[in-house]
């Protein structure tokens, strides 16, 4: 895929080092991620080699402008001042990274003019570190909810499809909330048992939304959260980032907060417990709150679909991740919660249960 030709255009300028070589090589549905060594030090190289199924903003690598909205400078930025910075790193289409804000990796350069390779890439310093489910902590949990709550503080004065749109086409939350439910439900119309289909169908929007729109990692679990001598290293993997609210960034955590000794991912009450309490005050308060219990809904839906789909394909699920009958079971009990909470008919134990 690389040529060495290519590693050194690439990295002989930004190290001095006219020998670099790839030393580690990860392979991931969409990015492919090269460690590099070059003049004693290593580096990452994420390249964007399946844009096919990439299904956000092409060809920017968010980190590039994650860590311009995590630069403290640019706390005050209104969602006019957010969209000319990013205009402007779309319009250079290459150029250096910026310094770490202490959550996302150090960034050195970006591409995604295409002359060096065919595909968009990301260069950074590499960051050594385990997953966070792989070495539990509590007082690690804590530090990743802190980390989430400084995330959360950047702010967009509304909502967007994506990160194109700040500053010019707003959406309303429910109408996009309800659209990708509905694509949701869609899918699952011919696995829901008719009584919780027609609980899901009918539990309304709120006529008010108690969150504000803000920055969104949108893939926020253990798995992506870096940790080295027992403390939090870097949150990567930034390539579903969106302006959404904050809910929506616990919902893996709950699911997938750790693995068992079986090596399995599921809910582990005390290490949740730990994280959202390291958020703040308002921790709380979001996993007590409607709006968490709706993309609870939305996130279960979507992790079921697709193990369903997987099922009836004859697929093996990925090792450590849940079947969908725990899913089943999740989906049963936030249904039941929130047609309770929204005055709908609540499943009951006698209605017609998620198709197996």
């Amino acid at each position: 895929m690389m040529t060495e030709a290519q590693l050194r255009q690439i990295f002989t300028p930004l190290t001095g080092d006219p020998s670099p070589r790839v030393c580690r090589t990860l392979s991931g549905n969409i990015n492919t991620i090269l460690k590099v060594e070059a003049n004693g030090r290593m580096y990452g190289l994420r390249i964007r080699s399946q844009e096919q199924v990439y299904r956000y903003e092409p060809d920017l690598m968010k980190e590039v402008f994650i860590s311009w909205l995590l630069d403290p400078t640019h706390a005050g930025a209104d969602d006019t001042e957010k969209a000319r910075a990013l205009s402007q790193l779309r319009e250079a289409q290459r150029g250096a990274g910026r310094k770490s804000s202490g959550i996302e990796p150090t960034g050195l350069a970006f591409d995604w003019s295409r002359q060096i390779l065919p595909q968009p890439y990301f260069v950074y310093e590499w960051i050594e570190g385990e997953p966070l489910w792989d070495d539990p902590d509590e007082q690690v949990y804590r530090a990743a909810g802190r980390a989430l709550a400084s995330l959360h503080q950047v702010r967009f004065d509304a909502f967007y499809a994506d990160f194109f749109a700040i500053g010019n086409a707003p959406q309303a939350w429910a109408d996009r909330f309800r659209t990708a439910l509905n694509k949701e439900v869609g899918e699952a119309r011919s696995r829901l048992g008719p009584t919780l289909l027609h609980a899901v169908e009918h539990i309304s929007m709120p006529a008010a939304l108690p969150f504000s729109p803000c920055l969104i990692h949108n893939d926020f679990s253990p798995g992506n959260i870096l940790v080295r001598d027992g403390r939090l290293a870097a949150v990567i993997d930034w390539d579903n980032a969106v302006v959404d609210v904050a809910p929506l960034d616990f919902v893996k955590m709950k699911y997938w907060t750790a693995k068992d000794d079986r090596g399995q991912l599921g809910h582990n009450p005390a290490l949740f417990r730990a994280f959202v309490t390291g958020y703040g005050p308002r921790g709380t308060e979001i996993v007590e709150s409607e709006t968490f219990a709706r993309y609870e809904l939305l996130w279960l839906l979507r992790v079921w679909n697709f193990e369903m789909s997987k099922q009836e394909r004859g697929l093996e699920r990925a090792p450590g991740y849940p079947a969908a009958a725990e899913y089943t079971v999740a989906l049963e009990e936030v249904i039941g919660r929130l047609s309770a909470r929204c005055g709908s008919s609540s499943p009951t134990s006698s209605s017609a249960p998620l198709k197996r």
